[in-house]
């Protein structure tokens, strides 16, 4: 298994939930860590919280803002050895009463937002020899589900961004993978499936453990894609 410590990483939506849960994971195996997020106050505190986080308040929808977030941790830190793209929102609800300006803002931060950093990332990556993006995608970006379309759509827009990255970086020696969880004890849960019972729900802390897993294989093979249900929930064979 590789040990991580002494590489650098970018983790986007990581004031909160899985965002946070693995830019804390990634700081306590001494990675250092560009912590990208809207919540200021939010950040600050996950910067106080352990050490090699730095933090940046951007909007994820402004090429220019992540073109210099990309940047600037490639000058800090002398290139870029990790990306997570975990930023995002939902809409949700039946598909005739979402509105289309909803639609059009979920799929610019989900799967905008994840083109414009890989789009930033990927050719210093390539010049590197060596890189790893995980894309945190859903479980509703492989299976279909009432009230998501506009969610739904998006994550399933993710796995096809992270499948052609996958074969576009491999000759260059950068991993693109995917994570898929299933119903996560989030925020964004509450919107999406008020109907759970959020004991039952999957623990961010298991979604970073999977991206580390990721990380640390030792390089004589590689997983693509991560499907992670929830433990009550029926096996997805």
């Amino acid at each position: 298994m590789k040990d991580l410590r002494g590489k650098n990483a970018i983790v986007t939506g990581a004031s909160r939930g899985i965002g946070r849960a693995i830019t804390e994971s990634l700081a306590q195996e001494g990675v250092s860590v560009s912590a990208l997020g809207r919540d200021e106050s939010a950040l600050a505190d996950l910067v106080a919280s352990c050490e090699g986080i730095t933090s940046r308040a951007f909007d994820i929808r402004d090429e220019a803002s992540v073109r210099a977030a990309v940047d600037d941790h490639a000058t800090r830190y002398g290139g870029i050895d990790i990306l997570i793209n975990n930023a995002g929102i939902g809409a949700f609800g039946l598909l005739e009463d979402v509105e289309y300006a909803d639609l059009l803002e979920t799929l610019e931060v989900n799967v905008g937002g994840t083109f414009l950093f890989m789009k930033a990332a990927l050719p210093k990556m390539k010049a590197q020899g060596d890189g790893d993006i995980v894309n945190i995608s859903s479980v509703v970006g492989v299976k279909g589900y009432a009230e998501q379309s506009a969610y739904g759509a998006s994550k399933h827009a993710v796995i096809g961004l992270t499948k052609a990255a996958a074969v576009e970086a491999h000759p260059y020696g950068v991993r693109v993978r995917s994570v898929c969880p299933g119903g996560t004890d989030t925020e964004l849960i509450g919107k999406a499936r008020p109907d759970l019972d959020r004991s039952g729900l999957i623990q961010v802390e298991d979604i970073s453990a999977t991206v580390l897993f990721l990380l640390r294989m030792s390089g004589s093979g590689v997983v693509d894609n991560v499907n992670l249900r929830r433990a009550g929930s029926d096996p997805w064979f």
